[in-house]
This record gives structure tokens, sequence and C-alpha cells, in this order.
């Protein structure tokens, strides 16, 4: 899929349960007892507990955009949370130097949500969409759908200089996976579709490939999809590991303007030393082969590193994050890692060191699908950035 729409949507997705904290928060105001508790208000309680996490929840959410490639902004979502799924039924987690420890408590299946969304940036970027994310018999089958628009304003960044663009979009986006058997690998395939038109700033060099840069176009793309997962919880993971690959042919025969090669593949992994301590590592790389249109070109992920500020044939990450529980529903977490591009693309220029380090802390406030929000700090190479995050930002 398009990564500068994926970079967009991604601000937008890891921002929009935040507001769910006053709702939370209300909802206790309201239910909170003064003095001793019956038998029977205790039961009534528990029966209005086991309701709220079997049944649907309707949450109003403002969205909070930090991503430096698109600016500082706001927006509104409206996510439905469907009723608490189990997840896998024989739940064999691959052993560590602690999961015998009995640290961790049995794997869950991805949320289930339905969602709306809406947000706007000081760069006037602007996006719009609906998205839902689904799994059945026992997370043996996952999906994830998404119908948006947008319009992008942002740099890329040519022998070493910004480049202003601005993009307008159409996207789709369907992906489906299929568990083999009992086991922790899944299969799947994904489609995207992506209609845009590009205007470009001053300063695009004379000697670009031109190719690379067209103003109106449609990419459009089949991908296959196999994962390895072991985690524990995909919001806030302490156990288990990920490893996903993504591969993605775009070509003209699809409808497209474009012919070439994407893959991408990533692997987590997550281990509790204690009930309190948690150590979670990151490796992730990209790389592309063919006629590749700009915005797909790779970019080093790492937070306090702008989107698509270093970029080439080939990019990747590894980083470390180490997470303390100081309470029940509160965790603090240092971080930093390691970046790294080729040298393919002359017209790409990045420093020899690519790194970035910072601190966050989290707080759950949506116990039955352990959610967490919170906020990272992080410093890049070039300068400091914070970031608003829902889930982990893995």
């Amino acid at each position: 899929m398009n990564w500068r729409i994926l970079v967009f949507l991604a601000c937008v997705a890891s921002t929009a349960v935040l507001a769910a904290t006053a709702v939370i928060a209300d909802d206790a105001a309201n239910t909170e007892q003064e003095g001793p508790v019956s038998e029977q208000t205790a039961g009534d309680e528990q029966i209005e507990e086991e309701e709220e996490v079997n049944g649907y929840r309707l949450l109003p959410i403002p969205i909070f955009i930090t991503e430096p490639a698109v600016g500082e902004g706001l927006g509104v979502a409206l996510a439905l949370f469907h009723p608490v799924k189990s997840g896998k039924s024989d739940d064999t987690r691959v052993a560590t130097l602690d999961s015998m420890a009995e640290y961790s408590s049995p794997r869950k299946a991805p949320p289930v949500v339905t969602g709306v969304a809406g947000a706007y940036t000081n760069s006037k970027s602007w996006f719009g969409g609906v998205g839902h994310t689904n799994n059945w018999r026992q997370d043996s089958i996952r999906y994830t759908g998404l119908l948006a628009a947008a319009k992008i304003n942002s740099n890329i960044y040519v022998l070493g200089l910004p480049v202003d663009f601005s993009m307008k979009a159409k996207i789709v986006y369907q992906d489906m996976k299929f568990r083999v058997a009992d086991s922790d690998f899944m299969l799947g395939a994904a489609i995207s579709y992506l209609d845009a038109e590009n205007t470009f700033g001053f300063g695009l060099p004379e000697d670009i490939d031109d190719s690379r840069f067209s103003a109106d176009f449609k990419n459009i793309g089949l991908a296959f999809k196999a994962a390895y997962e072991t985690r524990d919880d995909t919001m806030n993971p302490r156990t288990g590991q990920l490893v996903d690959l993504s591969v993605w042919r775009y070509d003209d025969t699809f409808g497209g303007d474009y012919d070439y090669w994407s893959g991408t593949l990533k692997a987590l992994s997550f281990h509790s030393f204690t009930e309190e301590l948690t150590l979670g590592l990151r490796l992730e790389g990209s790389g592309v082969d063919g006629r590749v249109p700009f915005f797909a070109i790779p970019f080093v992920k790492l937070r306090g590193v702008p989107a698509l500020r270093y970029q080439n044939k080939f990019a990747g990450a590894a980083e470390l994050e180490l997470r303390y529980r100081i309470r029940p529903k509160w965790e603090v977490s240092v971080f930093g890692g390691l970046g790294f591009t080729s040298d393919d693309f002359v017209i790409y220029e990045n420093p020899d060191s690519i790194y970035n380090f910072g601190a966050g802390g989290r707080y759950n406030i949506f116990e039955a699908h352990n959610v967490w929000v919170g906020v990272d700090i992080a410093r890049g190479p070039e300068d400091w950035n914070y970031y608003i995050q829902v889930g982990h930002p893995w």
C-alpha cells in the first residue's frame, strides 16, 4: 500500500482511542460508591462488568496527530468495540527464559473494532475514512479493511534538500489471513488500490527520473502475507514473538501505472523478566525493485525520525524497549534504536548514523480489550518529537 497514505493513516489509527480516557473516567465516577458495598450491590456490579466486557461499546474519540511528516492536528473518530473474542484454543506459546515463570496471561484474540474517522493538520493535510478489523473461529481468520480519502501536504528529501509535494488520494485496502491448522502460522493475501493526484513545489531537480514523480496515477497491488505469532496480546504484549512477511507486486496488468516489487519483513520479540518488567526487541527491513514511485521507496521507521526522512532502495531499523509496570494500570518505558539504508539511489543522501532514543508512559484505559494509551518523547539525529500512542507502537 502507498507508504505516504499509510503514514497518515497510522497517525490516525495509533491515536484514535485516546479520548476513551475521559469516557472511562466518567463511567468510573458515575459508578463510584461511598461507604460499604452490600453483597447485592457487588453482585449487580459484577453482572454489569460482565455485560460491558461481553457487549458492544461505542466510543466517541478525539484524534491527536503528532507525526512530523504531516504536522500536528486534531480530528474525531467513532469507534465501536465489538464483544471480546477468545484467542487460539491450544495456546502453545514459544518457551522463553521467563515464560515458565507464569508471568503472562493467556493469549487474547485481537480486538474487533469498526470505526469512522476524520482529521486535519496544520500542514492543511486531511483524512476521512471507515475501517473494520475482525477475527473468527478463535482467531483462525483475521480481516482488515479500509476505505478512505485524504489530502497530504508534506515533503521528500532529494539530495538532502526538502521538496514539497501535495497528494490527493482515494484508498481501498483489504487484508485476509488464515491460520494453518492449529499452528502459530498464518497465511493470506491483501489488495490495495490507490487513485492519486500529485503536485510538487519548487526545488525538484531536473535530472530526476520523471516516472517516479507522476502527477496523476493509479497504484494497484496484490500481496502475499505470512505471519508467525505467539504474542500473548496484540495491544500491549508481554511475552511471545511475531514474524511478519509481506511481499507486494504492483503491476500495470492490474490497472495501475507502476511495475515493481515491494517487500517488508518484521520480527518482534517480548520477554517478561518479572511481573513488572518487560523487554521488547524489534528488527524490521523493507526493500523494492523495479520502476518504483517516490512514495513507495522504503524509509527508516523509528520514533523521533520523521517519516520519509531517510530513504533508499533498502531501509530498516533495530530497536529495543524496556517497560516497567509501576501500578496495574500504569507503565513507563525507555527505548532506543538504530536505522540503516542502502546507497543504491544516489538522490537520497543519508547520514552514516541514524538513531533514536526516548522515554514514554502508558495508561490502561480499557481493560476489556487491554487498550493502553500514552505519550512517547523521542530524539532522532536532528530533533526531538513526541507521539501520542494507542496500543504498542510496533
